[in-house]
């Protein structure tokens, strides 16, 4: 049977480059594999696995002291997440790969970061 006991979610901290921003969600993936079904005439034939990128995204809050120009120049960022579960996410020389884009309503953007060395680690 699973552990489910203690923290499983809820807050963290994301770093951008040594510097911590304030996000109201945070989303990664690790680099792996992606796995595509091959099919022939016959039936299933197996699979093609290719690498994949690791990512790491967010939804910051607006900062004053910040302009969004400064997060769209990112291109070998240094991306650190601490989750409430005690994992730590590190990601290596990422690049920012969507245009951030503000809503004013909210005072949020969105922040997407994919390199080739995304890493948990467990606590």
């Amino acid at each position: 049977m699973a552990s489910t006991q203690g923290v499983i979610g809820g807050y963290g901290t994301l770093t951008i480059d040594g510097e911590v921003w304030n996000a109201k969600d945070i989303k990664f993936t690790t680099n792996g594999f992606k796995r595509e079904t091959s099919v022939a005439q016959t039936g299933v034939a197996g699979f093609t696995k290719m690498p994949t990128q690791g990512s790491i995204s967010a939804t910051l809050i607006d900062r004053k002291d910040k302009p969004i120009s400064e997060m769209m120049g990112k291109e070998t960022a240094t991306i650190i997440v601490r989750l409430a579960t005690g994992k730590v996410v590190t990601g290596n020389e990422m690049w920012l790969v969507e245009q951030p884009e503000l809503n004013t309503q909210e005072g949020t953007y969105e922040v997407k970061f994919e390199g080739d060395d995304v890493v948990e680690d467990i606590a």
